[in-house]
């Protein structure tokens, strides 16, 4: 069962209890592993404080409370209204779209004057955030491809430096194309680390792996074969890599193509 203001543990439930008194606070919601009754002793807190008089939409705040690492969502009032009047999906990638998974997800535990309540219904009645759209599933498959083309670039060099930057782009920019853009692809909207492994390990179990192999490699040679597998899987539903020699804009639509100029 969700829980309730009386479930929650106790350091939790005094900070609720003083975010109550205060009269800018709309609403407090608790979102993430206690809101899914999946909390462990490894879990934080998370929770959503709606003020009254707050710019920009939200935004997030880390801190301890009883000593537990706790993140906190400053949200304003006008979300939850701006959620209850909406009438169609809001994009993907929309300030508002945190916001609608937040207040669909979460349970409130501090409602004044029933704001809370109206923005989670209309919330829940129907989806409100629309799928990954074309472009954005394009430029992931642009993005992973472009990376991927530097560095088999980059490897073919004896410089040192060159090499060097081979293997920081496979760690820094390969693991985050290969992890992202393969949801973005497939048009899935994300949302969240634990929620992209569980898809993967009900869906997609053979890809979770290789990613593991992918992280956990170190050797240049073998990390570069290992994530060219890998991004071949993550780009598999839009064509797959790149053939040599192709040309590609980042634009799926794009006003000039190369080839009307040379």
């Amino acid at each position: 069962m969700p829980p309730d203001t009386q479930a929650l543990p106790e350091p939790l439930q005094a900070t609720v209890d003083r975010l109550a008194r205060h009269d800018r606070v709309v609403a407090v919601l608790v979102v993430g592993s206690l809101a899914a009754s999946s909390f462990t002793a490894a879990s934080d807190y998370d929770i959503v404080v709606v003020l009254a008089d707050l710019e920009p939409l939200w935004y997030v705040a880390a801190t301890a409370i009883g000593g537990r690492f706790a993140d906190v969502i400053f949200l304003s009032a006008r979300a939850l209204d701006e959620i209850a009047a909406l009438a169609a999906p809001v994009p993907h990638d929309h300030a508002l779209a945190p916001a609608l998974r937040w207040v669909e997800r979460g349970v409130i535990v501090v409602d004044q004057g029933g704001r809370a309540q109206t923005a989670q219904a209309a919330a829940r009645a129907r989806p409100l955030v629309a799928p990954v759209g074309d472009e954005a599933a394009y430029g992931a498959w642009f993005a992973t491809n472009y990376n991927l083309a530097v560095i088999r670039r980059l490897l073919t060099s004896d410089d040192p430096l060159y090499l060097e930057v081979a293997d920081i782009r496979m760690a820094v920019y390969g693991h985050m194309d290969l992890w992202f853009s393969y949801f973005t692809i497939r048009g899935r909207v994300w949302s969240g680390d634990k929620d992209a492994v569980r898809a993967l390990l009900a869906d997609d179990p053979g890809y979770l792996a290789l990613y593991r192999q992918v992280v956990a490699e170190t050797r240049r040679a073998e990390k570069a074969a290992l994530y060219e597998r890998a991004a071949a899987h993550a780009t598999a539903p839009l064509g797959g890599l790149w053939a040599a020699g192709a040309t590609a804009e980042s634009l799926l639509r794009p006003p000039v193509r190369w080839e009307e100029l040379v």
